[in-house]
């Protein structure tokens, strides 16, 4: 007897307005995660790639952020690694969202240093309340809590990706930013 291979199992992408659910939700209750969420929907950015951004790759004024490091875990360890492909190191148009959410955070870090008896120097945007590296495991389930807060479908953290063009064409990002941020020459609409 002959058993089907069962088939993998796509997940989940959402709409534009459960996108905007969920953003919404993290940024009216004060997600320490927010700007990665923004980053990882506006941006299209990997869980990696957003946990080892640092704010020497960020240019909040020139509005651009380059993407060439992702944090690991290594033999137990949080590393940072270059990013997954050479078509990944990219310097990408920073979206006004995305510029807002980034200011905000950095007053956070301001105010958890201000806090922090003994804060660790990272450099990373995204950090714990101690400024230590996030933990790729502790994102997902703030990511996958933060779905059930937000009221929106459990997907997977990469399924975030293709959730990205139609959050850009929603937020009425320029086309040439679009391109820009997909890593795509043409787009259609």
């Amino acid at each position: 007897m002959k058993v089907p291979t069962p088939r993998a199992r796509r997940a989940l992408v959402w709409t534009v307005d459960q996108s905007r659910q969920f953003l919404e939700n993290a940024r009216d209750e004060n997600d320490p995660h927010y700007v990665a969420y923004v980053l990882m929907l506006v941006l299209g950015l990997r869980r990696g790639e957003v946990l080892g951004l640092g704010w020497d790759d960020v240019d909040l004024d020139a509005g651009k952020a380059i993407i060439a490091w992702q944090l690991q875990r290594v033999r137990g360890q949080l590393l940072p690694r270059p990013t997954k492909t050479a078509a990944s190191d990219s310097a990408l148009p920073l979206p006004r969202i995305c510029v807002a959410a980034l200011k905000s955070r950095r007053e956070t870090e301001r105010q958890l240093r201000a806090k922090a008896q003994a804060w660790q120097e990272s450099h990373l945007v995204l950090t714990t309340p101690l400024g230590t590296p996030v933990n790729p495991r502790n994102f997902h389930r703030a990511f996958v809590a933060r779905c059930r807060k937000a009221g929106v479908p459990v997907t997977t953290v990469h399924a975030t990706r293709k959730a990205c063009a139609s959050l850009l064409i929603a937020l009425d990002v320029h086309p040439r930013v679009a391109m820009q941020i997909l890593g795509t020459a043409r787009l259609r609409w």
